[in-house]
């Protein structure tokens, strides 16, 4: 973990007064155990007040893979912007506010659009009052988001509108939302300004949702017209909820705006004259009810998605976010020992090892695993325990041990060579005494990447490549050697890191049959991967070197061109090898060149890593 990601906890730690620590896992936030109950129930509004303690978090995480790129100013205000909002926004109040619309027929997240944005605005206000040099980095921070967001109904623009004006920005709104905007700004700075939670609330529901409400009612008839337009347009395997109904529905309508749907079935609602979307709607006026009432159910549906992926750039990063029936956003709270020191449960982990028994606990002093884990790992071992010791001996070589070797001829010294005693002597040269000498013992630090996606479950991926990695990690644990190990999806997780035991890690390793799934992030996982290798390169002066496994083609972060760029960019400042197996062959080949191996038959992946470390010991040597 580079020291400028703890610097930026502990400058945040003493602002904040709660525990901040940097993951290379997600964001969290946790509070105290006990508390957890009721302020879930104060969340919710069941419970009307809670001491001001129970809603601090005890501390929370932040994800460094958002900021590798980032600048240090960048980092500390949108950490800091988390953080004031945990501890700032009244949580009833997202509750309330989806009850109160919902009651009046709405999309319980219509509100959420508004509020959302108002809250993280306010908190921003806040920030600024307190600290004016941080507006800039709060404003970039907004300026990457906004160049993010789709704003698909006129109820979105409306929201980011009150964005731009915050951050003093132009953009070209529709008339009708910059009408709305004109006449709601006023409201929107009185309630940045205002302090108490309860006078902030009554200002959102009686004068901002009052004028807001009026483009959510006419983006909802939009919204009809866009599931007619996708109809039109064909469905695939996302729109799997639209069924037949939906062809019925568009097959009712006169046969002039039909076929102008078709038409222009590659256009959007919103681009439609006013006075075709009139007729459209006057349209499905006529169709049966029970048409009326399915469409209105996936008018639903629709519109909820879509405030969702609106949402999810305003919402608490820190929090997880739960879709409860009807369309409820709730939030999670998680306790503090569930989410700190990596996520790991750690009082649950302590908690077991209380109730080993006593075989279990000399297992795990030994070995560090249960006498049942022993066994699981050793069954994962017994294929490759052969190789593992002949590795080590042909490693070996490459690196010599500290012994004392003594060479040369001089006039003074501690050690006398006894051969030379009888000749040199007598010729009066004297030169009786060697000099000491220590070989250079050459190193190497490993940092193995793994994907452990949903397409490792597929062939056996995921046995044969623990197998690799359990002979890679033996032979580099007997060699002494340095390494740490690493897997990921779309989120990369550190199953050791460099100077842990790596018998502490074992039973991480067997955890990984039970945590496959998810996309592949190739770009964050070497982003990762390359970081912590460098870090510990630099501290320690030695040479290292990545080796990422992984079975297909990245399906999140960057791809193509842009991937390729990078990895060419990590391989000047590190040596990267990628072994691709599968799907992943060609990809490897094209995305890491000369550094890409291809694996056909999986069963021959132990004797490919085995290949690539003696490649890298050999280059070691060359260097040297």
């Amino acid at each position: 973990m580079k020291e400028k990601w703890k610097a930026i906890a502990n400058l945040l730690e003493e602002e904040f007064d709660i525990e901040v620590q940097p993951s290379y896992e997600g964001w969290g936030a946790g509070y105290d155990p006990k508390f957890l109950p009721l302020l879930e129930m104060w969340a919710k509004g069941e419970v009307e007040e809670v001491p001001q303690g129970v809603r601090i978090p005890k501390g929370i995480l932040y994800n460094v893979v958002d900021f590798l790129r980032k600048s240090e100013d960048y980092t500390v205000n949108s950490v800091r912007h988390e953080i004031a909002l945990l501890l700032h926004t009244y949580f009833p109040h997202w509750r309330f506010g989806q009850r109160e619309v919902f009651r009046a027929g709405y999309v319980p997240t219509a509100f959420l659009v508004l509020f959302a944005v108002l809250e993280s605005l306010k908190v921003d206000s806040k920030l600024v009052e307190e600290n004016p040099s941080s507006f800039s980095a709060l404003k970039k921070r907004y300026k990457e988001i906004l160049s993010e967001i789709n704003p698909y109904y006129p109820y979105h623009e409306l929201a980011i509108s009150f964005v731009y004006s915050w951050i003093n920005e132009d953009y070209e709104f529709s008339d009708e939302v910059k009408r709305y905007h004109s006449t709601m700004e006023r409201s929107f700075y009185e309630y940045l300004k205002e302090k108490n939670p309860q006078s902030s609330y009554d200002i959102v529901m009686e004068d901002l949702w009052q004028k807001f409400r009026v483009l959510v009612d006419l983006s909802k008839d939009l919204n009809y017209v866009d599931l007619l337009i996708e109809e039109a347009r064909g469905r695939n395997r996302e729109d799997a909820h639209k069924a037949r109904i939906m062809t019925d529905i568009l097959s009712k309508l006169p046969t002039e705006i039909k076929n102008y749907i078709k038409e222009n079935k590659n256009k959007k609602a919103t681009q439609f004259p006013s006075e075709v979307i009139k007729q459209i709607l006057k349209a499905l006026d006529a169709i049966p009810d029970w048409m009326k009432d399915y469409l209105k159910q996936m008018s639903y549906i629709d519109l909820l998605e879509k405030d969702i992926s609106f949402l999810n750039y305003f919402l608490p990063k820190t929090l997880e976010v739960d879709v409860e029936h009807r369309g409820f956003i709730s939030f999670i709270f998680k306790a503090w020992e569930e989410v700190s020191a990596n996520h790991s449960l750690k009082s649950k982990k302590q908690k077991e090892e209380e109730e080993l028994s006593d075989l279990d606990k000399k297992f795990k002093k030994e070995h560090g695993l249960t006498q049942k884990e022993f066994q699981k790992y050793r069954l994962l071992l017994k294929s490759v325990l052969p190789y593992v010791e002949h590795f080590k001996r042909k490693f070996d070589n490459f690196l010599p041990k500290e012994e004392e070797l003594w060479d040369g001829k001089y006039y003074r010294g501690k050690r006398l060579n006894y051969k030379r005693v009888a000749t040199e002597v007598p010729i009066g040269r004297g030169r009786i005494f060697m000099k000491r000498e220590i070989p250079e013992r050459k190193e190497l630090v490993f940092e193995l990447l793994m994907d452990i996606s949903s397409s490792m479950k597929k062939e056996e991926k995921i046995l044969n490549a623990l197998k690799s990695l359990i002979l890679v990690s033996e032979v580099l644990d007997k060699l002494k050697m340095e390494f740490s190990i690493k897997v990921f999806n779309e989120n990369v997780y550190t199953i050791k890191d460099f100077n842990e035991d790596y018998r502490i890690a074992k039973a991480r390793i067997l955890d990984i049959l039970d945590s496959l799934g998810g996309s592949t992030d190739l770009s964050k996982a070497i982003n990762v991967g390359v970081e912590s290798l460098e870090t510990v390169i630099k501290k320690e002066h030695k040479k290292g070197v990545l080796i990422l496994f992984t079975d297909g083609q990245p399906t999140k972060g960057l791809k193509g061109d842009e991937l390729k760029y990078m990895i060419s960019q990590m391989k000047m400042k590190i040596p990267i090898v990628a072994i691709g197996v599968g799907e992943a062959t060609h990809m490897v080949k094209e995305y890491f060149e000369k550094t890409g191996i291809s694996v056909e038959d999986i069963a021959k992946l132990p004797s490919v890593f085995s290949f690539v470390m003696e490649n890298q010991f050999r280059r070691l040597l060359s260097v040297s």
